[in-house]
This record gives structure tokens, C-alpha cells and sequence, in this order.
């Protein structure tokens, strides 16, 4: 039986405001596909693509895992944080392969996680409402963006449909380290001494303001 998590966003407007800021803070080259591909990972986590682009998948999970860790072999930059939040729901988190593994978590466990993802995707109204405010934030005086842009992203991928997209070509040649998206509530209760509570530290904060 599915887990169910369904909930309303913890989150005020103010404090997902603080988040997006610190995205693009860290990630100053991202687009705004970049932007819509980071929320729809922590509303939803990773789809598998279906139709033509399903036959490029058929290895088993923990072999392509064992392949992106073969290529970090060599890479300098990996972060040395074994996690970090994406979006603003708190359902999922991206976990770097690499450091993971060097805290030497079984492989088997985080295959496990990704299993067991689709229980806990979120709902297309509230991304839909998180993202109506990222637009209004983004596209103020003094940002990177104009709403025009917006609108053209939101034509090209038929928003009304929520289609799972990729990072942009610029973003994984920047950031090119190699994760998973996993729920957060069965990644914490397995590894609780990941969870140094930075992601939700600022909400806390906020109470006794």
C-alpha cells in the first residue's frame, strides 16, 4: 500500500521566496527551465519517460548507478554533502551519488528509495500555485527575467500539461554532478544522521520572529 504524505505546503510565501533566492544564488546560470525542472523534482521527484525515449532505459537502477559513479572517478568538483532540497514541498530530496557512497551507504538501499518515489508525488495544484509565485518573484524589477519569458518557456513544453523536463544543456555542463531524487521522509528515517535540518532551519527560524 502507498504511503501517503498529502499535506499542505509548511511553507509561507516569503520563505519560498528565500529558497528560489538560494537556488539561483548557488546556481546563477540557471534557466528558467532550470528553475521549472528544480520545483517539479521536489513536487514530484524523477518520472520514468515513456514512449520512444523508454527503450534508451532498460539497465537495471542500480547498474546505471554503478555507471554514473565509474564517471565521477576522475571529476574535481564533487560536492561533499551527501544531499540538497529541491523545491519547496519537502517531499523530495537530491542525493549525490558520490558522496553517498563514500559515506559508504548501501547502493541497494537508495535503489530501494527510488522504488518506492512514486508514493509520495505531490499535487499539480500546488506546483501550479508555486509556480505562479516564482513567475511574480522572478519577473520584478531587478531580476534576471521578464514575464515574456515566462509565457514563451510555458508555449513551448504545453505548461497545461506539466511535462517532466531536463535540465538545460548550460545547467549539467555547470553542474554536472551525478544524483538521485528520493523521498526525503524515507531518506531521513534511514539515514537520520544526514539530516542536519538546513533545509527547514530558516522555518523554524521564523516562528520566534
Amino acid at each position: 500500500m502507498f504511503e501517503s504524505i498529502e499535506k499542505e505546503s509548511v511553507l509561507t510565501a516569503d520563505q519560498k521566496i528565500f529558497i528560489i533566492d538560494n537556488f539561483l544564488a548557488v546556481h546563477p546560470l540557471a534557466e528558467i527551465q532550470d528553475v521549472y525542472k528544480w520545483l517539479y523534482y521536489g513536487e514530484f521527484g524523477h518520472e520514468e519517460q515513456v514512449g520512444i525515449f523508454a527503450k534508451e532505459k532498460r539497465l537495471p537502477e542500480l547498474q546505471l548507478i554503478l555507471d554514473d559513479l565509474k564517471s565521477e572517478i576522475i571529476e574535481e568538483n564533487i560536492p561533499e554533502k551527501v544531499w540538497d532540497p529541491v523545491g519547496f514541498s519537502m517531499r523530495f530530496v537530491m542525493v549525490y551519488l558520490t558522496e553517498y557512497n563514500r559515506r559508504e551507504c548501501p547502493l541497494k538501499r537508495l535503489v530501494n528509495l527510488i522504488e518506492r518515489s512514486p508514493a509520495f508525488k505531490g499535487s499539480r495544484m500546488q506546483f501550479k500555485l508555486d509556480w505562479g509565485l516564482i513567475k511574480d518573484h522572478l519577473t520584478q524589477p531587478g531580476k534576471n527575467f521578464e514575464r515574456q519569458d515566462f509565457y514563451n518557456f510555458e508555449d513551448k513544453i504545453g505548461f497545461y500539461q506539466l511535462p517532466e523536463v531536463s535540465f538545460t544543456l548550460p545547467f549539467l555542463e555547470n553542474y554536472p554532478v551525478k544524483y538521485r531524487i528520493v523521498p526525503r521522509k524515507l531518506f531521513f528515517d534511514y539515514f537520520p544522521e544526514f539530516d542536519d535540518l538546513r533545509d527547514i532551519k530558516f522555518i523554524k527560524k521564523s516562528y520566534f520572529e
